[in-house]
């Protein structure tokens, strides 16, 4: 598995930011999918950026 770019980090911290905002769980269950598949579950990123997570998907 890769290693998170900062600019990545950013991005997918947006994304899950405007997830939350529009309480869009649809999305919010697509990010993580997207997480999980390109960087791996023990990433630190990772395991940060799904905390931000507002709702359980």
């Amino acid at each position: 598995m890769s290693k998170m770019s900062t600019r990545d980090y950013y991005d997918y911290k947006s994304a899950i930011e405007a997830a939350n905002s529009a309480k869009d769980k649809d999305a919010l269950k697509k990010i993580k999918m997207q997480l999980i598949a390109n960087y791996g579950l023990s990433d630190s990123c990772v395991q940060e950026l799904l905390r931000k997570f507002g709702y359980s998907v």
